[in-house]
């Protein structure tokens, strides 16, 4: 009976001295992207080219925002002190280019966070059926709040959810991501932009 109980405290003892840190995102990929915010009746659905190693993004987007849509091709290039945002409407063809007042932020699990657990995304009762994914938690200093969802195989962004006070809770979706970038030419800003 003593050998159970010592070989259960054990058991005990590994699996909470067991800490899971969180995965870490490809650093170049594409996607689809779908973000909503319902409270401000915002939506968007965009073709993203991500570049964590050079901390670039590159999104073509359509925005619905009070039942007016546009639609922006717009570079956020955050390697440089300030970084610079180009916004060029693809209506108009007027662009705008100015300094970013938001630091770079990885589309990856923040260090430290929370693993809430694994679930799969439709079935695991079937072969092919579904795929597994680790959910993840964040709060930050500032206060604001994170939830992450990441394939188990590869780290592949899922669903992102991040709220503070000043954007309220945004959503994003990632559908159909790619790993690498197919044209490393779209991390140069639009010609009507120069």
């Amino acid at each position: 009976m003593k050998t159970l109980l010592l070989f259960a405290a054990v058991c005990v003892s590994v699996a909470y001295s067991q800490v899971l840190e969180p995965c870490a995102a490809p650093p170049l990929w594409e996607a689809r992207v779908s973000r909503i915010d319902p409270e401000k009746r915002f939506s968007e659905r965009a073709r993203m080219s991500y570049d964590a190693i050079n901390r670039r993004v590159r999104r073509i987007e359509e925005v619905n925002l009070l039942e007016e849509k546009d639609f922006y091709d717009v570079l956020y290039i955050h390697n440089t002190e300030p970084g610079t945002e180009y916004r060029l409407n693809l209506k108009t063809k007027e662009c705008e280019k100015r300094e970013m007042s938001e630091p770079w932020r990885e589309f990856q699990v923040p260090p430290n966070s929370t693993f809430l657990g694994e679930s799969y995304i439709g079935t695991g009762a079937v072969p092919g059926a579904g795929v597994l994914t680790e959910l993840w938690a964040h709060q930050f200093e500032s206060g604001d709040k994170y939830f992450g969802v990441y394939t188990v195989e590869g780290c592949i962004p899922i669903q992102e959810e991040f709220y503070s006070n000043r954007t309220g809770l945004v959503s994003t979706f990632f559908f159909d991501v790619v790993a690498g970038v197919s044209d490393p030419n779209v991390f140069i800003p639009p010609r009507e932009c120069m």
